[in-house]
């Protein structure tokens, strides 16, 4: 799920109907597994790039160490044999910088972003019966000075 339909979906669960508080109360069970089971699903995807990342991480240290000239193996990553030497510390930058790789990161960082918002969503539904006890208590207070 994109950052943008979280946050409209969030947008139109967030408001509270300050006449209904006592449904509004209701509803927080129901917010809350709504947005649990995306944040699981979001997690889901966090952990499968994080895989990814590891595995393609070990597959471009064996490219540019020269260790992988099998022709199916090159097929695979979609890449022509290696032939420059480069130093066994070096490998590591040269795996860091990969365009293959920045694209692979940039995908994780947005899923780590994604994964954040939805862990703020569920902080802000957890906080909300307080919400709307503070609500109600206020009301009690200003009308009826008790």
């Amino acid at each position: 799920m994109k950052v943008d339909e979280i946050t409209a979906m969030w947008l139109k669960d967030a408001v509270i109907d300050d006449v209904e508080l006592d449904t509004e109360s209701l509803k927080i069970p129901s917010l809350h597994a709504k947005y649990l089971k995306v944040l699981y699903e979001e997690k889901l995807k966090l952990k499968s790039y994080v895989i990814k990342r590891k595995t393609f991480a070990r597959v471009l240290s064996e490219y540019y160490r020269g260790d992988l000239n099998n022709k199916e193996d090159l097929e695979e990553i979609g890449r022509d044999p290696w032939s420059r030497t480069v130093l066994k510390q070096d490998i590591a930058s040269y795996v860091d910088s990969d365009h293959d790789m920045i694209k692979l990161l940039t995908k994780m960082s947005y899923q780590e972003e994604v994964v954040s918002l939805l862990e703020d969503i569920l902080k802000n539904i957890n906080n909300r019966g307080f919400q709307i006890k503070n609500t109600i208590d206020w009301r009690r207070l200003t009308q009826f000075g008790i």
